[in-house]
């Protein structure tokens, strides 16, 4: 049973971006070459300039 809630928990911070800086951080520590890490705010920040920077239209 508690697995079971663990792995929802996973699914739904995957699923809504929540795990993202998570995932950052590991693979910081992965890749060859090291850059600065940004903390958790510069981070989030960064994401959402990304996602909302130019234009979102269809036509």
């Amino acid at each position: 049973m508690l697995k079971t809630i663990k792995s929802f928990y996973e699914f739904i911070r995957r699923l809504s971006g929540d795990d993202l800086y998570d995932l950052y951080l590991e693979n910081h520590k992965k890749c060859s070459k090291k850059h600065n890490l940004m903390t958790k705010k510069k981070f989030y920040q960064a994401t959402l300039d990304r996602k909302w920077s130019g234009i979102k239209r269809c036509c």
